[in-house]
């Protein structure tokens, strides 16, 4: 057969211009680092450009414990082609030396580079799990230096908002102090004047204060809580139960420079139309600090995210529970908000983010090395199968099946999809002849 014989010189070509490289894996995946690096340098001296050999020459220097010569090459590699394996090395590397900014910048760089999904997973849940240690160490240094912090300095336009004391609520209803505080906090985050503090950020600050929630949303405290925070402004307030189905929000604005306050008019409304009781704060808070809103941040603070009374209060149990670090449990109270009304997206979305911190949660309580060879696996087992999907995609190309520079991305995904003709039919024509 002289296809046959075509595609097994055609492999054989390939395969001599990867020898060097998928040796040089091999042996580092067998362990044998120092016969690994002499074959990576040999194919490096013979293709100086290739970010794959320079990539996996860090790699093998990693693996050896020897994380200056790694990084040298892993960035060598990155300044050729950047990829989201380079990256995770990378990323492993800064949390070796303790530098948590530096894994954190450069996960999130092998995230936006697409890695396959178990990296992925693996990555985003590291990620998170340094960043909840970062903010947590932030909170402690900010306590701790409290006194140096110069409130001048603080952005006038940032703004903070701090759960609404509940404890003039029956305990059933009071998780719905932080459901709508987060819905303002996420509509003020609409207006593109303005830089809202994360919540995430203000929990941290909260726990190392030990305060309790009416302490925490009294405005004779606020100025303190700017400062602790980095926000010129912090939004507070407290929630009234007025008979069975009423609800009241006393809302305030206070100005950490100046330790000045500024009250919203009461807000009252059905608790079954917590939605209209929202918005009508949001947008006193707003008049309150003199802000113009655009025709377009108007419409999109209007939009409500659910208009169902049962699904709020669940997804605000989820964020009592998430607040509480009790992960699983707000997972399962947004993914009941989903399910009550399909239309929450910001219930979703919590879904995802509580799954993601129970298991960096479970992560942390892990080892480093632990953490660490979970993660490699998962980068190893997927980098080969793009290797796979490259020399597959290089065949076809030097064959002249489909005459394109790159079949497919680094990692495995096509760059366009081929012309098709009708509904999910196309057309490969292959020339030559077949002698049996």
């Amino acid at each position: 057969m002289r296809i046959t014989i075509v595609l097994v010189l055609l492999m054989a070509i390939i395969g001599c211009s990867h020898t060097s490289y998928m040796e040089g894996r091999r042996l580092a995946d067998q362990g044998d680092f120092d016969l690994a690096i002499t074959t990576l340098y040999e194919d490096i001296k013979q293709n100086p450009n290739s970010a794959d050999a320079w990539r996996e020459l860090g790699v093998a220097f990693y693996k050896k414990n020897d994380p200056i010569k790694a990084s040298e090459a892993l960035l060598q590699a990155n300044h050729i082609r950047p990829d989201a394996r380079t990256n995770l090395y990378l990323g492993l590397i800064n949390e070796k030396e303790n530098n948590i900014n530096g894994a954190i910048e450069s996960y999130r760089i092998a995230l936006s580079l697409r890695p396959r999904s178990k990296t992925a997973e693996q990555i985003q849940v590291r990620m998170d799990h340094l960043i909840s240690q970062k903010m947590a160490a932030d909170a402690l240094n900010a306590v701790q230096n409290e006194a140096a912090i110069k409130s001048s300095d603080i952005p006038s336009n940032s703004v903070a908002v701090v759960d609404f004391d509940p404890t003039h609520l029956p305990p059933e209803l009071a998780p719905i102090s932080k459901g709508l505080a987060e819905m303002t906090s996420i509509d003020l985050a609409k207006v593109a004047s303005l830089n809202v503090v994360d919540r995430l950020k203000i929990d941290m600050i909260l726990k190392e204060l030990n305060l309790g929630n009416s302490e925490y949303a009294d405005p004779k405290f606020s100025p303190r809580m700017g400062r602790l925070v980095g926000s010129r402004n912090i939004v507070t307030g407290a929630l009234y139960g007025l008979g069975e189905e009423t609800i009241r929000l006393d809302g305030a604005v206070v100005d950490t420079k100046d330790s000045s306050t500024v009250a919203t008019t009461p807000t009252e409304g059905e608790m079954a139309k917590f939605f209209k009781l929202q918005k009508d704060f949001v947008f006193r808070v707003i008049d309150k600090m003199g802000i113009e809103l655009t025709a377009e941040e108007r419409d999109a603070i209007e939009e409500v995210p659910t208009e169902s009374y049962l699904a709020f209060m669940a997804y605000s149990r989820g964020l009592d529970y998430k607040s509480k670090g009790m992960y699983q449990e707000a997972a399962g109270q947004f993914n009941d908000a989903a399910q009550m009304d399909n239309s929450f997206v910001a219930a979703k979305q919590q879904v995802v983010v509580a799954n993601r911190q129970a298991a960096a949660k479970m992560q942390g309580s892990q080892s480093a090395s632990q953490v660490e060879k979970v993660m490699i696996k998962a980068a190893d087992m997927e980098s080969v199968m793009e290797g796979l999907d490259q020399m597959q995609a290089a065949i076809l190309n030097q064959a002249g099946f489909i005459r394109i520079n790159q079949v497919l991305d680094n990692f495995g995904n096509p760059t366009f999809n081929p012309p098709r003709i009708g509904e999910g039919m196309g057309i490969i024509i292959i020339k030559g002849t077949h002698n049996d």
